[in-house]
């Protein structure tokens, strides 16, 4: 039964965008942009011979690592030892979460955002701008081959949010506060570089919600009846109360930036941003200042990546086509 609610969310989802997820041509699209250069690969490292493998030296009371030493120091018994030597095999024997699996934990948290954050946004020309320009960010990131969906959400409140499987979502009160398409690039990088790096999927499987399971599979959700609403929830909670580890949103920051200036794009476009909230006066209704680390901590962040990029006044930053493409419809 949850495998088809799992299946039935995501066909739902997928008729709600109004324009093809699918990776397009480029050609016409950024005609005043120069596409950076891909870097030259570097030949190929000769492998070491293979050296015989050491014998393994019996095992010492309470088996290897800390939790031995702890057991030979009787910080803790055997007991205990078994047990956490127990917890930590089920960690490390733990699957990565598969495509279709994360694809039907974001389908299903899709409609939760939708539900939330007061659906979508009932204006095409906006949808197709914000879906060109998140498809072109997305075909140079580090996951181009998975399909993207973008979203424009119909709530003033500075919004953005990617749940797994490649759906991202921005609300109108973003793009009210957006000055420019280097910085709409740079924020749906931003939620890209959520997505690519599996963040979400990283921080449920360090969760108690999947302690005792090998792998998360649709077969392991429809057989426990419980445990596809416990993921959704948990994940859900992440997303939009409690917030990602510090580290994790300043890597997509990091990779915000990266993907925006890989599509040829001013890579200031998120930092300059990043102050612009920082000042906003509504400090209490937006995911970005609730559930990320603080404004001033982003902005300084990202200012000391920003001298890596070379020759960045070649890169532009589109003021006037985002003003002109968005005038009148928000």
């Amino acid at each position: 039964m949850k495998k088809f609610l799992a299946f039935l969310a995501l066909a739902v989802v997928s008729l709600i965008w109004t324009q093809s997820s699918h990776s397009f041509k480029l050609d016409d699209f950024l005609e005043s942009m120069a596409k950076p250069p891909p870097p030259q690969s570097q030949p190929a490292k000769k492998q070491a011979p293979q050296q015989e493998a050491p014998k393994q030296q019996p095992a010492q009371k309470g088996g290897g690592g800390l939790i031995g030493l702890g057991e030979s120091l009787g910080i803790f018994d055997k007991k205990t030892s078994r047990i956490l030597q127990k917890s930590v095999g089920a960690l490390q024997a733990f699957q990565p979460i598969g495509l279709e699996e994360e694809k039907a934990i974001g389908g299903s948290l899709a409609l939760e955002v939708f539900h939330r954050f007061g659906g979508m946004y009932k204006n095409a020309a906006l949808q197709n701008y914000v879906n060109l320009v998140g498809q072109s960010v997305a075909e140079v990131s580090d996951r181009p081959e998975i399909d993207y969906h973008f979203a424009v959400l119909n709530t003033d409140n500075p919004n953005a949010f990617a749940t797994p499987g490649g759906y991202v979502f921005v609300s109108v009160g973003l793009l009210r506060m957006l000055q420019n398409e280097a910085q709409l690039a740079g924020v749906l990088g931003h939620e890209i570089a959520h997505i690519t790096r599996k963040h979400a999927l990283k921080t449920l499987q360090r969760s108690k919600v999947l302690s005792g399971l090998s792998g998360l599979t649709l077969a392991a959700m429809d057989a426990d009846e419980g445990l596809f609403d416990q993921v959704i929830n948990e994940v859900a909670d992440v997303l939009f109360t409690r917030g990602l580890d510090r580290d994790l949103e300043f890597e997509a920051d990091k990779l915000g930036m990266e993907y925006a200036y890989r599509m040829g794009y001013h890579p200031a476009g998120l930092k300059d941003f990043i102050k612009i909230l920082g000042q906003a006066s509504s400090r209490g209704s937006s995911i970005f200042l609730s559930t990320h680390p603080g404004p001033g901590a982003r902005f300084q962040a990202l200012g000391r990546l920003l001298p890596r990029y070379k020759a960045v006044g070649l890169f532009p930053i589109l003021a006037r086509r985002y003003q002109s493409t968005v005038k009148g419809q928000l």
